[in-house]
């Protein structure tokens, strides 16, 4: 697994369990943001959302939102794992101007944590 790369993960901790495409933004420490199918509910959130067409990631149908406040340090490692060992599973990397894109989200705001932050802007 590598920074900006693509898996889609059965995320059953979540209140309402289903599969997730999560951009990982750090392997060593399994930090993902999650692509979403619709904006993030709360408006500080949804007003510093990255959207991605599906023309800019082929493995998306619709329209999409990546939450650029915060990262998913808390998806069980067994779930991760589940995933990396399904190739079905790895959409690959996304395009440098997407990523370029989050990586401006990110930095418009000092919303999300400092340490997080931070991994997102390195390499």
């Amino acid at each position: 697994m590598q920074k900006w790369e693509v898996i889609r993960i059965y995320c059953d901790h979540l209140p309402e369990p289903h599969d997730k495409f999560c951009i990982c933004i750090c392997p060593e420490n399994r930090w993902f943001m999650f692509i979403n199918s619709r904006p993030p509910m709360y408006r500080k959130a949804r007003d510093l959302a990255v959207t991605i067409e599906s023309h800019e990631a082929l493995f998306l149908g619709h329209l999409s939102f990546v939450d650029t406040t915060k990262l998913q340090d808390d998806i069980p490692d067994d779930l991760v794992d589940n995933a990396l060992g399904d190739p079905n599973r790895n959409h690959g990397e996304l395009a440098p101007f997407v990523r370029n894109r989050i990586i401006e989200g990110v930095g418009s705001h000092e919303v999300m944590e400092p340490n997080h932050r931070a991994k997102v802007f390195e390499g």
